[in-house]
């Protein structure tokens, strides 16, 4: 009974605090280029839970008929799989910046540009996987 309680204590804070990570660029709405280069920003904005990072991942993926896939079941095209080590900058939070460039036969129309993150939480601590999308189109 008592690991039921922390256990569910601890998934109650990892819900709390789990926007560890934002895709700062691209956003929703923006149009890309297939063969394009591109300065994907990475944020982890301030959190008063510590979280160790693993990696992350950067991925676009094609949306046939309007329909993507979710990211939990394909990424698509990995565009940077690696560290995360961002700095602290003046504007507050901390960032990094990856150039990554995109496949020149991707499909024009609807596409999903995904950021995977992987930490590990808490004094505990547990893995947290986490994903944040855009919405874009190739044009």
């Amino acid at each position: 009974m008592k690991f039921s309680v922390l256990a569910f204590l601890a998934a109650s804070a990892a819900t709390a605090y789990s926007q560890t990570i934002e895709l700062g660029y691209p956003t929703d709405g923006t149009h890309l280029r297939a063969g394009q280069t591109v300065k994907a920003q990475v944020v982890r904005p301030n959190s008063i839970i510590g979280c160790t990072e693993v990696g992350i991942a950067l991925a676009i993926n094609s949306c046939p008929n309007g329909q993507c896939t979710p990211p939990s079941s394909a990424l698509g095209n990995v565009l940077y799989a690696g560290p995360f080590t961002p700095t602290a900058h003046a504007s507050g939070g901390y960032y990094q910046n990856f150039t990554v460039t995109l496949p020149s036969y991707l499909a024009k129309g609807k596409a999903i540009f995904t950021l995977t993150h992987l930490c590990l939480l808490g004094a505990g601590p547990f893995p947290l996987l986490e994903y944040r999308n855009a919405s874009v189109t190739v044009v």
